[in-house]
């Protein structure tokens, strides 16, 4: 893509990247005109363009987009002040911080604009070993809304997982599957995976919304789909369970996935990540292994990319939690994002009695604050009118503050 740099005489430095491509620039009595890069067949544009006159098109230059791309501006923000210069104390530069918010000011109407459309805003941490590579925090910009004489709007969560998205749910007793209902007694039969050889009735029932008892919604019979009971001998904390499901899909707020205690007690958990697209689930008990293990948290790893036991199971009127019974629905077709939970011998999560189940949310919901020494925004403006005069970002230095900087953990800093 052809980009225009402008290069400030005055500071020595690269200063400006321009989203338009002009042939030439021009100042002329206090006004700046310039004229587009190439004309396009049929293209009627006068020559020059003048910018920065309200009865033009906003923000689209030379009245085309065939000419230009919607404006946009890029800052790092790296705790770097002119007083750097005169003071190392000052430079904060490999300072580890906290990002809070984020903001423009210098904005017209101010009665008028109560927003600011910012298109494919994004905000990026560097907070890897590894800059500009897939590990880097990725964050999203809350919608700005107008406080005082800046529009202002929050730093979102890291998208990618860590420790923050991980919830141990509580230790696995056994696991059953759903086999049967008894329309004469209104009771679900159901099997232990690791015996066939006797029906179970747990004690829970599914119930319509005049509470007489039915069927759970899945067909075990065409291979279509299965629901697992997972009996939770212990839970490892006073409210390990997810309190909803985010969103239509049961599987984009929750995944339920397992682990094991190892010898040094510790306990390790093993989402697993596809290696084939599209992934096929085991059907009938075949077993696919077209599936990795990823014990750490593959860096970088969006939860998208995680596959689980299966989806928490919930309707109108029955929740996936049922006593110290979760209940997981696994669908059986292909680019559904469930694996079995005995899949292959090495993780058979039953052939170890310190089994684990485990929960993973995204990210963007609890994920880690946005953190690291130095930030880059990227922000795409709308087409209303504006004007800006800064951008900042709030901040605030951590604790485990690298920088060498001590006891300024709860002063908030803006730069």
């Amino acid at each position: 893509m052809r980009q225009t740099l402008a290069f400030d005489n005055t500071l020595e430095h690269w200063k400006t990247r321009y989203s338009y491509t002009p042939s030439c620039m021009m100042h002329l009595n206090k006004l700046f005109f310039s004229s587009p890069q190439r004309k396009t067949e049929g293209d009627q544009k006068k020559i020059f363009y003048r910018h920065n006159d309200s009865s033009e098109s906003l923000n689209t230059f030379y009245d085309s987009a065939d000419h230009s791309s919607p404006s946009a501006l890029a800052v790092s923000f790296n705790g770097f002040t002119a007083k750097s210069l005169r003071s190392a104390a000052s430079n904060t530069t490999s300072s580890n911080k906290l990002f809070k918010s984020f903001s423009i000011s210098g904005l017209n109407g101010a009665s008028s604009v109560t927003g600011l459309s910012l298109g494919a805003s994004s905000f990026i941490v560097n907070n890897q070993d590894a800059p500009s590579s897939s590990a880097e925090g990725l964050h999203k910009l809350t919608p700005l809304r107008r406080m005082g004489n800046s529009v202002y709007g929050e730093v979102g969560k890291d998208a990618n997982m860590s420790g923050m998205n991980i919830k141990a749910i509580g230790k696995i007793k056994n696991v059953y599957v759903w086999f049967s209902f008894d329309e004469g007694s209104g009771i679900n039969n159901w099997a232990d995976v690791s015996d066939f050889g006797e029906l179970f009735n747990l004690p829970f029932q599914f119930n319509d919304a005049d509470g007489n008892p039915i069927a759970p919604d899945v067909d075990p019979s065409a291979s279509a789909s299965n629901l697992y009971a997972f009996e939770i001998e212990y839970f490892v904390s006073k409210n390990p369970i997810p309190s909803g499901v985010t969103g239509g899909d049961p599987g984009s707020g929750v995944k339920f996935f397992g682990g094991g205690l190892n010898d040094d007690g510790t306990i390790s958990t093993t989402p697993y990540t596809p290696i084939i697209n599209p992934y096929v689930p085991s059907l009938a008990g075949e077993i696919n292994i077209d599936f990795q293990l990823s014990e750490n948290l593959g860096s970088g790893t969006q939860f998208s990319s995680y596959l689980s036991f299966g989806d928490p199971y919930q309707d109108e009127t029955n929740t996936f939690k049922k006593g110290n019974f979760l209940l997981l629905k696994v669908e059986n077709a292909e680019n559904v994002p469930h694996v079995h939970f005995g899949a292959t011998p090495e993780v058979n999560l039953l052939a170890d009695e310190n089994r684990y189940l485990y929960a993973m949310t995204p990210g963007d919901i609890n994920g880690s604050d946005a953190h690291g020494s130095f930030a880059d925004a990227f922000v795409v403006l709308g087409n209303s009118q504006f004007e800006v005069s800064s951008l900042q970002v709030e901040f605030e230095f951590t604790e485990y503050d690298h920088g060498g900087i001590m006891g300024t953990a709860s002063k908030a800093k803006t730069k």
